[in-house]
């Protein structure tokens, strides 16, 4: 991650993002899933958009293979390109 977890947070609370907690019925959803992706916090984030009927982006086609409603990006990464974002004050 660019950015430490701790700074990710301040980010993520002044844009207001709704933070989802993790519910029984989550965890409850991932026996149900099929079994062509065992990374197990993967997983749980998958049976969380589905639980709660949400759209995911996310760069792995294996979790795009979840549901229709999972966009996944593919993105060149040039490193020479990437700058930190500034530090919020």
């Amino acid at each position: 991650m660019p950015v430490s977890g701790k700074l990710a947070l301040e980010y993520f609370r002044k844009a207001r993002y709704r933070l989802l907690p993790v519910e029984p019925e989550h965890a409850a959803a991932i026996e149900g899933l099929p079994a062509h992706h065992q990374d197990p916090f993967d997983r749980l984030r998958v049976a969380q958009a589905l639980t709660e009927t949400m759209r995911r982006v996310t760069h792995d086609g294996l979790v795009a293979r979840f549901s229709d409603g999972f966009l996944c990006i593919r993105v060149e990464r040039q490193r020479r390109w990437w700058r930190p974002p500034p530090r919020l004050s």
